[in-house]
C-alpha cells in the first residue's frame, strides 16, 4: 500500500470517528458499512441512522446517578465525617472508617466497610443495598468466641463472613425521590453495635437482642 493510499485510509477512519464522537446522522449500507450521507449514490440501498449516541447505561450506581452520589458524598461528609470513600476492584463504591459505642464497660473499637451493590438503591435484601460488614473485630470469629449465633447477621459467600444486618427490607427507602444513603446504614449500624455491647455485658437478653423491638 503507498504512502498516499495509507493516508487516506488514516483520514478516512479519523473522519468516521469523529462523525461518530459527534452522534452525527450517518448512513449504513446492505454490507454494514458506515458512511456520510452526502457519499450515498444515486442507485445505493442504504439505511439512514438519525443523530443520535448509543445508549451505554453504566453498570455502576454512582455514575449512572451523579446527584444520588454527590447526596451519598455530602451525608457521610456531614454525619460521619471520619470514613473515607474507597473502591472495591470490581468497581462497587464503599467506605471506610470506625466508630465507637461510647457504652461503659465496652471499649471496643469497630472498624467498618460499607459496601454499596451495583444496583444501589433497592430494597430487595436485607440491609438493602448497602452491607455493613465489621472488619475488626470479625463477627465470624467474634461467633466461635461466644459460642452461639450472633443475632441480626448475614453470612455472605463460601468464605463465612458475616454483616451486621442493619434494617429489614421494608425500611430501606429506595423511591425515585428519595433513598437511603449509607449515612443511613451507619446509624442502624450504630444501633446494632449498642445493642450487641449490651448483649455482652449482660444488659440485654439474647432474646431481648434477636427480637424486633430494638
Amino acid at each position: 500500500m503507498s504512502t498516499t493510499t495509507k493516508d487516506a485510509a488514516a483520514a478516512r477512519r479519523q473522519q468516521l470517528a469523529a462523525q461518530l464522537l459527534r452522534g452525527e446522522e450517518v448512513m449504513v449500507t446492505q454490507q454494514g458499512a458506515i458512511r456520510p450521507l452526502n457519499e450515498r449514490g444515486s442507485n445505493e440501498v442504504a439505511i439512514t441512522v438519525p443523530q443520535g449516541k448509543l445508549a451505554a447505561a453504566s453498570l455502576y450506581w454512582y455514575q449512572r446517578d451523579p446527584e444520588l452520589f454527590q447526596a451519598e458524598l455530602q451525608a457521610m461528609s456531614h454525619f460521619f465525617p471520619q470514613f473515607r470513600p474507597d473502591r472495591l476492584p470490581d468497581g462497587r463504591m464503599s467506605w471506610l472508617g470506625s466508630l465507637a459505642s461510647d457504652i461503659p464497660g465496652s471499649r471496643r473499637i469497630w472498624h467498618l466497610q460499607l459496601v454499596y451493590d451495583h444496583d444501589h438503591p433497592h430494597g430487595d435484601d436485607y440491609g438493602g443495598s448497602i452491607t455493613v460488614v465489621p472488619i475488626e473485630p470479625n463477627l465470624a470469629e467474634l461467633r466461635e468466641q461466644i459460642g452461639e449465633p450472633i443475632p441480626h447477621t448475614l453470612r455472605h459467600g463460601g468464605d463465612g463472613s458475616l454483616s451486621i444486618c442493619t434494617v429489614a427490607t421494608d425500611a430501606f427507602r429506595h423511591g425515585r425521590d428519595h433513598s437511603s444513603t449509607a449515612a443511613s446504614a451507619l446509624a442502624w449500624a450504630s444501633k446494632w453495635i449498642a445493642a450487641f455491647e449490651l448483649w455482652m455485658l449482660g444488659e440485654l437478653s439474647t432474646d431481648q437482642f434477636a427480637g424486633h423491638r430494638i
